[in-house]
């Protein structure tokens, strides 16, 4: 834990991902021995199950993010569309008043500009979250596999244990 932050309790835990990065932020770009000493926090203080508990919700989010990715493509549709849809509109009005036609194609060409930086924006955004989704479950899947195997020993009953010798 940072030592600002006071422990939360598991059962009290509202995010996932906001807790991992209350643990550690943006452990996915920090050094090995950063992520390691992550991962021994993590495993300090959460058992297996909770640990399996933090990696399928973080799945959940990550295909979750995938899955409405489209929104992303949509909006730079419905801009173009709205560019498109002003460039004709504007054309018309120029013809109609017989305005400077720089002036129309300086608009059109802002709001492509501007739709364009939206997009890239939203997109570095998304991919951003998708990579530090990933990050984490990278690392939440290192502690588990780190952890011991819990041996379950099988009792053998007194009559059957001249048997085992």
């Amino acid at each position: 834990m940072n030592d600002s932050n006071e422990k939360i309790e598991f059962g009290e835990i509202k995010s996932v991902l906001g807790y991992l990065e209350q643990v550690k932020e943006d452990v996915h770009k920090k050094s090995l021995s950063e992520q390691i000493a992550f991962k021994e926090e993590i495993k300090k203080h959460h058992d297996k199950k909770q640990i399996q508990m933090f990696l399928g919700r973080l799945e959940d989010q990550f295909e979750i993010k995938k899955a409405i990715s489209y929104l992303t493509a949509a909006f730079f549709a419905i801009i173009s569309l709205a560019i498109g849809s002003t460039m004709d509109h504007s054309l018309s009005i120029i013809k109609e008043y017989r305005l400077n036609l720089a002036l129309a194609s300086d608009v059109i060409i802002f709001l492509f500009l501007v739709s364009i930086g939206a997009w890239a924006v939203l997109s570095k955004m998304e991919a951003g979250r998708l990579g530090k989704i990933s990050g984490y479950k990278r690392l939440l899947q290192e502690c588990l596999d780190e952890l011991p195997e819990k041996r379950h020993f099988r009792r053998v009953h007194k009559s059957t244990r001249h048997l085992t010798k």
